[in-house]
């Protein structure tokens, strides 16, 4: 590595852990730590507590071993990981995208990719950080077996089909580059990895009980040709339509003054470098049918399931990655080297990657608190074993009116957060689905049920009260609660 490539990749890795560092834990991360901190070293290698993983081995062993090891305690451990994770993804898209690019285009591909803003779940959330990586790697198995590299390429490319049941649209959508090419022995080799993955999951998915099953086998012809209707329609909702501009100017919105520093630092570094970029050149074809397809798989693979459509808030917009590569390679093939293309990338590229970063960087902090102020309220310890506990707010994270980062919204991250802290098994968050049936809480959404019978309090997890409250209050409790906006159509 020369001098320049050297000084660019410092740059690079300390801008990810300007980012990254400090993010902390979501979502589910809470309910794995706490079922895994029921297995000792042969249960969590035997994926006790976390048979759903028996389909993505390779990331079990390599990203939730941290989940084992660390807990709760050394969250500087899971930010580590993410930036050396999200560095290598960076090195990796770039390899693959100088098969079709200048080295400073396919610089540029590699970070818009990576940290696009349509998923920043992936950069911040440790549990989806392999939505990046397992790409990232695959891509460069590509790369690899196109430069001659077959038996280094077959073996990276293992590793990324059966990292995650996320990767057979990468091999099979990528596959067609090569055979576009005619280039058929180097397609054989590419795609056996992903066939091999495919009979892997299905020979799991019918010989163990208790995995999670992402074929609904319920779901009809016309069902599943519904669902390929809405795929295509929610991801160009969510990348290019309102979603995606109301999400930029809220992301704006929240940064910081140390990021809005950095930004005006890279900003005034690129308007002077911006006359030695390269030309824009002129994206191959078979590049152009590649990706184009996997974007396609990804929408029959979501139909598949039933279970979901694009949304670039909460933590499901990991789902857009998929189209987010063809749309970085759009935006760097067609980019003109002027200061009108660094504008248009300042605003809808870095500036929201730094307020998103910021966002998340906040909403961390937040729930640090949230949880020590549960640990350490003594009135929640005291509560009955027989009762009902009633948890409001702190639902979601607000950016703008949207809720975005899910915190209690999950009943199992709500289970794993106030199961050393309270007695009572019975606790529920007044999310918006929560209903009141007959004498319960019923939360139509996950099957919850909570008898209105029992004792009932309420924690306000805002102001880390603790109250108790008669079935009749129950009602008025829920009107109090603030509208969760999730898309714009609300």
């Amino acid at each position: 590595m020369d001098k320049k490539n050297s000084t660019v990749f410092f740059y690079i890795l300390a801008t990810l852990a300007l980012l990254l560092f400090d993010t902390g834990l979501h979502g589910d991360d809470y309910i794995v730590i706490s079922n895994l901190e029921k297995s000792d070293t042969l249960g969590f290698l035997n994926l006790e507590g976390a048979r759903i993983m028996a389909f993505n081995i390779v990331t079990y062993y390599s990203f939730w071993w941290s989940y084992f090891l660390l807990g709760n305690e050394y969250q500087w451990g899971y930010d580590l990981i993410k930036i050396v994770a999200h560095a290598i993804s960076i090195f990796f898209v770039y390899k693959f995208s100088t098969d079709y690019l200048p080295k400073d285009r396919a610089v540029l591909v590699s970070l818009i990719f990576i940290l696009y803003p349509l998923h920043d779940t992936t950069a911040y959330w440790y549990m989806t950080a392999p939505y990046i990586l397992i790409p990232a790697t695959i891509l460069y198995a590509h790369h690899l077996i196109r430069n001659n590299k077959t038996m280094l390429g077959f073996f990276v490319s293992m590793l990324g089909a059966f990292s995650y049941y996320i990767s057979p649209p990468y091999i099979f959508g990528l596959s067609l580059i090569f055979l576009f090419e005619k280039n058929f022995k180097k397609a054989i080799i590419f795609v056996t990895p992903g066939v091999l993955y495919v009979a892997y999951y299905f020979w799991i998915k019918l010989h163990y009980v208790g995995v999670e099953r992402r074929i609904n086998s319920d779901l009809g012809v016309l069902d599943f040709f519904k669902q390929m209707l809405i795929q295509p329609l929610s991801f160009l909702e969510s990348a290019i339509g309102p979603s995606y501009w109301l999400k930029v100017f809220y992301a704006i919105e929240s940064i910081s003054l140390v990021s809005v520093i950095i930004i005006a630092l890279i900003s005034v570094f690129a308007f002077i470098k911006i006359g030695s970029f390269s030309k824009a050149p002129n994206m191959s074809k078979s590049l152009y049918i590649g990706l184009i397809s996997v974007l396609i798989l990804s929408f029959g693979m979501y139909a598949l399931t039933g279970l979901y459509s694009h949304s670039a808030f909460n933590l499901g917009n990991r789902s857009t990655v998929y189209g987010s590569l063809f749309i970085a390679f759009l935006l760097v093939t067609f980019l003109p080297a002027n200061k009108k293309a660094v504008a248009f990338l300042l605003i809808v590229f870095l500036a929201p990657v730094f307020g998103l970063s910021d966002h998340w960087k906040s909403w961390n902090a937040n729930q640090k608190i949230v949880i020590e102020n549960i640990k350490n309220n003594q009135e929640l310890k005291a509560i009955e074993i027989d009762s009902t506990l009633i948890v409001t707010g702190n639902i979601y994270s607000k950016l703008g009116p949207f809720a975005h980062i899910e915190f209690f919204s999950m009943p199992w991250s709500v289970s794993a957060i106030f199961k050393d802290s309270v007695r009572t098994k019975n606790i529920v968050a007044l999310t918006p689905y929560v209903v009141i049936n007959d004498d319960y809480l019923i939360d139509p959404k996950f099957g919850g049920k909570y008898s209105l019978e029992n004792k009932l309090y309420v924690y306000e997890s805002e102001d880390d009260l603790v109250r108790e409250i008669s079935s009749k209050d129950v009602p008025e409790l829920i009107k109090q609660q603030p509208i969760i906006v999730r898309h714009w159509v609300q």
